[in-house]
């Protein structure tokens, strides 16, 4: 019983590091998309960046 409730406890646990990790990588990817969109507009209307 004691095992089975360790392994539950572990896969929530990695399971929750999955979800923080997934976060983060798409709020990166989300950044890096605003920034090239911005430095896109900058170039457009003749701004160097």
């Amino acid at each position: 019983m004691r095992a089975a409730r360790h392994s539950s406890a572990t896969r929530r646990r990695l399971a929750r590091f999955g979800w923080l990790v997934a976060i983060w990588a798409a709020s990166v990817l989300a950044l890096g998309a605003f920034a090239w969109l911005l430095r896109q507009i900058m170039n457009a209307v003749g701004l160097s960046a």
